[in-house]
């Protein structure tokens, strides 16, 4: 694989005098980016949304992955996608190791973006950037650049971890998002703990104990001394006239009087509310190339396709175990249950067709609108890669028709016109799930298969 020549490319003004590289070859956009592997970039622009901008569309060019890139005007942002500010001998170094890596991948043109970027310059990470008016606060810069259609690159590097394509390096933030929408935006009220109220003020009470009377502190003073409203009484000494109630706060809705206030989350996207208890715990690290990466970027084998990241998800042998408590629970109270198999076929053609990225993209989405249909007592797994099932306790044949409807809603907002999903729908009891679930379950999905 020859290289063109040895050149630096630059965009921008005040381009130096080449000592290492042949010349400088100037472009002025992500087109003019020659079509070749392994070459080299420096981006001179003062204007930081800019720079952000000229990076973002640098890296959806094919082979810029196999690039390294360098900024004059480095920031937070920049530092997520370049390989530092420029310095021509560095960079010079840098370029010859990335180039001899390249001559040794066979299969460079199978290697996914991510992976390669990864592997070919193992210094790089997969580093998280905050931003203030993103709706989850946090967003992964080069995984937004290579995966411009991801709804969510949180999940996406979540997803990559598990399967060991990325490894955790370093936790650099944790964060609460709502439970409804993932927004990390969020407002943190002090209520009520009787009737929730955000209308509470805290108040100086004292406790009269002649008489009992308790009230606020101001109603007790009377020409400079303590004096109980109630019975007159003068209140010389803390302990043994009077004392100071726990109760410090009192509510203006209901009077309601209280040590301690309840906290509740208000979201500022989608104004649900939330006990802190029940909000999603993110944790934010710094991405490494894990050990399947390691693996893929060596052998240059395509990346499989990744798994949804449903909320309730369990694995195989687990679904079934508890398929087969669940089964044996039903015929005993004669209760009903629902089991939906969802079917995704094409999903290796839609990947060889139109390449791993739109592919990622589109699980993305799947996974953000089924979570949005599943309840939090629903039990999902992904029992092959293309077929999902979902155990619905207490759910009768009966209701199939709102489901139904539910999902051909969710299957519209789909933004993809060759998506296809089929969803067959299975009763609970049955007597030949005590006879082994794992085999009930393949017959099931045998039929799914067959008639489609």
């Amino acid at each position: 694989m020859p290289l063109s020549n040895s050149c630096l490319y630059w965009l921008g003004n005040d381009y130096p005098e080449p000592k290492y590289f042949e010349n400088i070859g100037l472009v002025s956009c992500a087109e003019d980016i020659p079509d070749i592997w392994g070459g080299i970039l420096c981006i001179n622009i003062d204007d930081p949304k800019q720079q952000h901008q000229v990076l973002r569309s640098m890296f959806s060019q094919p082979k810029f992955w196999s690039w390294t890139v360098y900024v004059i005007h480095s920031d937070h942002y920049s530092a997520c996608l370049c390989d530092g500010t420029f310095d021509e001998h560095t960079a010079y170094n840098n370029w010859l190791d990335i180039n001899q890596r390249i001559q040794k991948l066979s299969s460079i043109d199978q290697i996914e973006p991510l992976t390669g970027w990864l592997g070919i310059l193992r210094s790089r990470r997969v580093i998280p950037f905050k931003k203030l008016n993103f709706l989850g606060i946090y967003q992964y810069p080069i995984v937004d650049a290579f995966y411009p259609e991801l709804y969510s690159t949180y999940r996406f590097v979540f997803t990559e971890s598990k399967r060991d394509m990325l490894e955790p390096e370093a936790l650099i933030d944790r964060i609460r998002v709502c439970k409804h929408c993932n927004s990390g935006h969020l407002n943190y009220v002090e209520v009520c703990p009787n009737c929730k109220s955000i209308d509470i003020d805290v108040q100086s009470s004292l406790h009269c104990f002649t008489c009992g009377h308790v009230g606020d502190q101001q109603l007790f003073l009377r020409r400079g001394k303590l004096e109980c409203p109630n019975c007159l009484t003068q209140l010389r000494h803390i302990g043994v006239d009077y004392d100071r109630p726990l109760e410090t706060h009192r509510c203006n809705s209901c009077s309601h009087r209280f040590v301690e206030p309840d906290t509740i989350s208000h979201c500022l996207n989608c104004e649900k509310q939330s006990e802190t208890a029940e909000l999603v715990i993110q944790k934010i690290y710094r991405y490494k190339l894990g050990q399947l990466g390691e693996y893929v970027y060596q052998h240059g084998k395509l990346l499989q396709a990744p798994e949804l990241s449903i909320k309730g998800k369990v694995d195989a042998g687990y679904f079934e175990n508890i398929l087969t408590w669940l089964n044996k629970v039903a015929l005993r109270h004669g209760e009903e249950h629902l089991l939906l198999a969802m079917h995704l076929p094409g999903l290796e053609a839609y990947s060889n067709r139109y390449g791993d990225n739109k592919m990622f993209a589109l699980l993305d989405q799947i996974t953000f609108r089924l979570n949005g249909l599943f309840r939090d007592t629903d039990i999902c797994c992904q029992y092959k890669q293309d077929v999902l099932l979902v155990l619905m306790p207490k759910t009768p044949m009966a209701n199939l028709s709102v489901l139904q409807n539910k999902i051909k809603q969710l299957s519209e907002l789909i933004e993809e016109d060759e998506f296809v999903m089929h969803v067959s729908a299975l009763k609970i009891p049955d007597t030949a799930v005590n006879e082994g679930a794992a085999a009930w379950l393949a017959n099931a999905i045998r039929d799914i298969y067959a008639t489609r």
